[in-house]
């Protein structure tokens, strides 16, 4: 399964899948990882990596993360690839130039406006299949679609410039 986690401000695609002997081999970013994983509870969790255990503290709020691992504390959050999809539509600042990024692997289905069209916040700019799932990208506020950086039918990958728009 994809994810995508927020570690210091920066997006990190996370994927986590199971290997023949049922291991967990978890990538973050480019590197991977495989870990023998049992849950004493829901927030410790004991893993195995290369021959070494660990003790794993975790504090879950939402989609929020407190990890501590061998006395150091990791911070992050984490979300599902529509999550992180839904997330990227929305805007946390909307002053000047806003760059409508690709928060994960997808295909361009339609694109809906055009450079120069005038749009209002939360109207649909274009949207995008993912995981088998339609969703439509909104702008994250009012104002002239300034670029448009993609073709209908053309994949893209996660941070990749789908529009911007000022």
């Amino acid at each position: 399964m994809g994810y995508i986690a927020i570690i210091d401000g920066e997006e990190v695609p996370v994927k986590v899948d199971n290997d023949e002997g049922g291991n967990t081999v978890v990538t973050v970013g480019d590197r991977e990882v495989t870990a023998d994983v049992f849950w004493a509870r829901s927030d410790l969790v004991s893993l195995i990596i290369d021959g070494r255990s660990y003790q794993v503290d975790i504090h879950s709020e939402k989609d929020s993360h407190n990890v501590l691992i061998e006395g150091e504390r990791f911070e992050f959050d984490l979300f599902d690839e529509r999550q992180a999809l839904l997330r990227s539509s929305a805007s946390l600042g909307t002053e000047g130039i806003q760059e409508i990024r690709a928060s994960m692997p997808g295909r361009i289905v339609k694109i809906l406006v055009a450079e120069g069209d005038e749009v209002q916040d939360g109207d649909g700019l274009l949207v995008v299949e993912a995981m088998k799932m339609e969703n439509e990208i909104k702008s994250p506020k009012t104002g002239v679609v300034k670029k448009i950086g993609v073709k209908e039918g053309a994949t893209v990958e996660a941070g990749e410039l789908l529009a911007v728009v000022e």
